[in-house]
């Protein structure tokens, strides 16, 4: 009998029409869902994690609707290859990079605070009068339904003409940073899919979900590690509902800080410690490398033993610097590092891509001459792009050369990050390393202007956290597109097309939603801290101003140091065991939240690798795997129950 499920010889790509318009669908039904969750409920809080919640619970009903329809005879020649289901797949997660927790959130959350806010923070003193008032919302009326919600749609509607031009610039504006984002991807895609064949250990559970064997969903394993998680998140959900039922207290976060209690351990009570054994967590931290694991875990307590000194020798006390511990600029100097040694290994190919784009040397066969294009292509957008940035930065007041250096930093802060999520796939939640405060750290308030500071403080939403940024979840798309029927040109016009929907969508689910429920009335995860942040450092640099902080300069150069030390003794000796994107990690606050959860995962791949074998790991990865799906299957689930009933209920994360 034929095989129907075979793709006809005349279908050049995977990337077909029903695959687009399934796409476009689960777009919007995520962009819906993700809004209602995160914003009006404030619950699952999916998008802060490397690998999105609800596009991979979309991706399974998918899955599962495939699987009954390969079933019915008469409805097979429906069924979605997999690349198909993949397309689709990669327009959620798109969508997931707009909606999603540190983006167009937190644009809704900045846009409209400094003019509601301004009186009670005396404000309209310092920099309301110099704010670009085309890019807020400085409507009274507008501004006062927003915040008290009970808006009906109609309503809402008329204050439309109040919010065009700020969302209008800004949509142009985030749409060229994704742009910019595409053209940087598209030049290092070569060299960490082709030449040095990256892990990239987040596309590996929607890969092995469509296969077409579906031999991931007969693997017992797998089912063992997706009834654990599953069962566990139901539990607790259900004691959240009915405090009666017995819960798990240990899979979230538990301060165990609050046991340090003598000097000088009671720093790590003062600056913080918790655990937590999310599934989810356990099973992505599972397929990080050993070294980075260990270095990740190790970091984070080497930073607490760091407190403690602090505490001992008194550094942290009355006569203490501002600003102590200095994580923060330890932190910047770290990433800053890591960056620094990324370009640098990368230096060969980043000049023969130039010299390929435009040097003139003859391509040695046609899959090379096609890629010189693409290069080509990609450093005239940059180019473009520079130019826009430059002039969207002169109608911000900023100077050139700070939003040369503002934007410098942004971009190779995004490479760095888009390179260990491919490498290692880890958490990126690096909210202590923003561009604007490296520049203050470095060079003062005066050098920089006040014009300067309140045009990038205007830009504050963007740069804040780096969760759901988009450059890694497009290189990983590429990745998934490598050997299967998802050739190039149509996977950019799919990127292309379901950011323009995800970002009308946001701007349209997060307007009505808002209105609704009222930014500080029901709405309960507005991100109206985000424009607090924002504003609040703004008056503090204007009105005190700040000199360049030697001391914060000197931990922001220790950071940096301390990492590039760790990559040179990476470099002579291979025993050496840290790893300096690991330190990077471990500082930073993404391992406030997982640190623990790598250790086991640490713990367990090397106990299975040393007596069991890479055999005994590889059959051990689908449970992990398991852990994760069933984490995100039960967590999916509680957050469409909650939407039903119009109540938050239990989050698997946080």
């Amino acid at each position: 009998m034929k095989d129907t499920n075979t793709p006809p010889a005349s279908v050049p790509s995977g990337i077909s029409v029903r695959a687009v318009l399934l796409g476009l669908v689960l777009t919007v039904l995520n962009v819906l869902w993700v809004t209602q969750v995160e914003v009006r409920y404030y619950m699952l809080d999916g998008s802060s994690l490397p690998l999105f919640i609800t596009p991979v619970f979309l991706l399974l009903v998918l899955v599962a609707l495939n699987g009954l329809t390969h079933a019915i005879m008469p409805l097979r020649r429906f069924v979605l290859r997999q690349e198909e289901l993949l397309t689709a797949y990669l327009m959620a997660v798109v969508s997931n990079t707009f909606a999603g927790h540190d983006m167009l959130q937190n644009l809704f959350g900045q846009i409209t605070h400094p003019y509601y806010f301004a009186p009670q923070n005396k404000w309209q003193d310092v920099f309301i009068e110099r704010l670009p008032k085309f890019l807020f919302v400085s409507d009274p009326e507008a501004l006062k339904f927003w915040y008290r919600g009970n808006t009906p749609p109609d309503i809402a509607a008329g204050y439309f003409v109040h919010w065009s031009v700020p969302l209008t610039l800004w949509g142009i504006f985030f749409l060229l940073l994704t742009f910019l984002f595409v053209c940087i991807t598209v030049i290092v895609r070569k060299a960490w899919t082709e030449n040095e064949k990256l892990a990239f250990p987040i596309i590996q559970l929607p890969l092995l979900m469509t296969e077409k064997d579906g031999a991931f969903f007969k693997n017992g394993l797998m089912w063992a590690g997706f009834a654990f998680a599953f069962a566990t998140g139901l539990i607790n959900g259900i004691h959240q509902l009915y405090p009666s039922v017995p819960e798990n207290p240990w899979i979230k976060l538990y301060d165990v800080g609050q046991y340090f209690t003598t000097p000088p351990f009671n720093a790590i009570r003062s600056y913080g410690m918790q655990t937590s054994l999310y599934p989810f967590a356990i099973g992505l931290a599972y397929l990080i490398p050993l070294d980075l694991a260990f270095s990740c875990w190790f970091s984070y307590l080497l930073a607490r033993a760091y407190f403690v000194f602090g505490r001992a020798t008194g550094l942290d006390g009355p006569s203490a610097g501002v600003g102590w511990p200095y994580l923060k600029e330890i932190s910047a100097g770290a990433w800053i590092g890591v960056a620094a040694s990324i370009i640098y290994a990368n230096r060969k190919y980043l000049a023969n891509a130039f010299e390929g784009a435009f040097g003139g040397k003859t391509a040695e066969d046609a899959e090379s001459a096609k890629e010189n294009t693409r290069y080509r292509w990609a450093f005239l957008g940059l180019a473009f792009g520079a130019v826009f940035l430059l002039a969207w930065s002169y109608l911000l007041g900023i100077a050139p050369g700070t939003a040369a250096a503002f934007f410098g930093i942004f971009f190779v802060l995004s490479i760095a990050i888009t390179r260990v999520r491919a490498e290692f796939g880890t958490p990126h939640e690096i909210v202590f390393v923003k561009p604007a405060d490296i520049l203050v750290t470095l060079l003062g308030t005066r050098a920089i202007g006040d014009s300067s500071l309140i045009g990038m403080q205007s830009m504050y939403w963007f740069n804040r956290g780096y969760r759901c940024h988009p450059m890694p979840n497009f290189l990983e798309g590429f990745k998934m597109g490598e050997g299967r029927k998802m050739p190039f040109a149509p996977l950019l016009g799919v990127f292309a097309l379901a950011a323009v929907v995800s970002l009308l969508t946001t701007f349209g689910a997060n307007y009505f939603t808002t209105y609704g429920a009222g930014a500080t009335a029901k709405a309960a995860g507005y991100k109206w801290w985000v424009g607090n942040e924002a504003f609040a450092q703004l008056s503090g640099w204007l009105q005190a101003g700040q000199r360049p902080a030697e001391q914060s300069f000197g931990f922001f150069v220790g950071g940096l140091i301390f990492t590039a030390a760790l990559a040179y003794l990476r470099q002579a000796y291979v025993w050496w065991p840290l790893h300096p994107t690991g330190f990077a990690l471990g500082v930073s606050y993404a391992m406030n939240y997982f640190w623990f959860c790598v250790f086991v995962a640490w713990l367990a791949k090397l106990c299975i690798t040393r007596y069991g074998g890479m055999d005994a790991h590889k059959r051990a990865v689908p449970f992990f795997l398991g852990l994760v799906l069933g984490d995100y299957t039960i967590g999916a689930l509680w957050s469409l129950l909650g939407l039903y009933l119009g109540t938050p209920t239990y989050r698997v994360f946080i």
